[in-house]
Formats: structure tokens, sequence, C-alpha cells
């Protein structure tokens, strides 16, 4: 179970990393979700065996947590922040 504010926190951290950039530098999660209701939903102790799983969109991300605080991010749309890193090929493309 997650701790009080922990769902909100992971939530910014993972951001943050897929961003690479810090949780300070993102937009206010308030904006896409109540903070304080989340963390209430995940921390509710209301049969912990039972699967929990929230699902919102925020900065350009998909992000689902559940009840254990795994957060996974999946980018949906333009980043909020500082861009993806441009790949390169290290020689000849292939036609």
């Amino acid at each position: 179970m997650v701790e009080s504010d922990t769902a909100v926190v992971s939530i910014l951290e993972a951001v943050a990393n897929a961003e690479r950039t810090n949780s300070v530098d993102l937009p206010p999660l308030s904006g896409a979700v109540d903070p304080e209701a989340l963390n209430a939903l995940v921390d509710s102790g209301e049969d912990e065996c039972a699967p929990l799983r929230v699902t919102l969109t925020y900065a350009g991300y998909e992000i689902t947590i559940d009840r254990d605080g795994d957060v996974d991010v999946v980018p949906v749309g333009p980043s909020s922040g500082v861009s993806p890193p441009v790949a390169r090929a290290d020689g000849p493309l292939a036609e």
C-alpha cells in the first residue's frame, strides 16, 4: 500500500525522469487530478487485496499507478518541457 502523498510524489518523479528534468520544473499535478483525492484513493485501507489502478493524463503522458505504488509512464503527445533526445545513427542508414 502507498503511504500518504507517495502517489503524487511517485508520479512527479516518474514524469520528471521521463522528461529528464526536475519535478519542480513540471506543471502542477493539480491541473490533471486532485492530489489529495488521488492519495486518499491509493492509500485507502479498504480491501487491500483488491487490485487498484488509477490512470490519468498529465504533462503529455498517460500515467497509471497501482495500490503498491508502481507507476507506468507512457508518452501520449508532445512533452511539457525538455525535448526528447534526438536518435543518432553511428553508421550509414539502410535504405
